[in-house]
């Protein structure tokens, strides 16, 4: 009876041996999946990436931004990232509206340049990118789609131009509005030249963004972000208008001009090495 006993006791302790090297052996492979337990780890990778730039609002100008970068993965969580790029810019429709509109009216003999009206072109950034959230999304049930949140900072320079809409040197045509050579008066595209005064100037800027990074197997990935580029604006203020048609200097810096931001949405591709 009591070999018995021992022999059902020592079947019971292997069960229970065997058992919990089977829960050990699940749950390594549920650590491996969780979220602590990243399945990608960026730290100590460079990256390199591309991205494109859509305005989320425009009110004088639109942007579209084209960008490559360089990052540093120095932790998992923290990188060091500089950027390049060019930013195609246009008037938009309400500002060729302001344009047209603005040479007829002889109430504003005294008047102010329009603020918002710098176009960025080439830009440099350097800033640092902190992504302290780590996840996981089940798109499908055999294609997870792991992803970080970040927030990022940073500050660099950009050459920026300026079309003015209402101080033109050579007015054609006044009640029309025309202020360049078209050969045709009711189509814009016909003209070669255009008399609106045209300024340049290099200014320093910052930009902050949100967004997301995507992994796509070991080295590609998709970026998703909020972006917002900030510079100092710059006009002038009490412009005599019979002064600029006549082509003498008038007006003045205006002393509080504000800052600009133009704010975008770029998706990315990043490739890490």
């Amino acid at each position: 009876m009591i070999a018995r006993t021992l022999r059902v006791f020592a079947s019971l302790v292997g069960l229970l041996a065997a058992s919990g090297a089977a829960a050990q052996d699940d749950e390594a492979v549920l650590d491996n999946v969780v979220v602590r337990n990243r399945l990608y780890e960026p730290g100590g990778h460079l990256e390199l990436s591309l991205g494109v730039g859509l305005p989320l609002q425009t009110h004088l100008t639109a942007h579209y931004f084209f960008t490559a970068g360089v990052a540093y993965n120095l932790f998992n969580t923290f990188a060091v990232e500089a950027r390049a790029g060019y930013a195609a810019s246009r008037h938009t429709g309400l500002a060729r509206s302001i344009s047209e509109s603005f040479l007829d009216r002889e109430d504003k003999r005294v008047t102010d340049e329009l603020e918002d009206l710098w176009e960025m072109n080439f830009h440099g950034v350097l800033g640092v990118r902190w992504a302290p959230i780590y996840g996981k999304l089940s798109l499908v049930s055999d294609l997870p789609a792991h992803f970080q949140a970040y927030v990022w900072a940073g500050g660099g320079v950009g050459s920026f131009q300026r079309n003015s809409v209402i101080q033109c040197s050579r007015v054609v045509d006044r009640q029309l509005g025309i202020c360049d050579d078209r050969t045709v008066p009711t189509d814009r595209d016909t003209a070669s030249h255009n008399y609106w005064l045209h300024e340049t100037r290099v200014a320093p800027m910052v930009s902050a963004a949100v967004g997301f990074r995507f992994f796509i197997l070991d080295k590609h990935g998709v970026r998703l972000e909020l972006r917002d580029w900030v510079f100092r604006d710059q006009y002038r203020v009490n412009l005599v208008r019979d002064d600029w048609e006549a082509g003498r200097e008038t007006g003045e810096s205006a002393p509080s001009p504000g800052l600009t931001h133009l704010v975008q949405f770029d998706i990315g591709y990043t490739f890490s090495f």
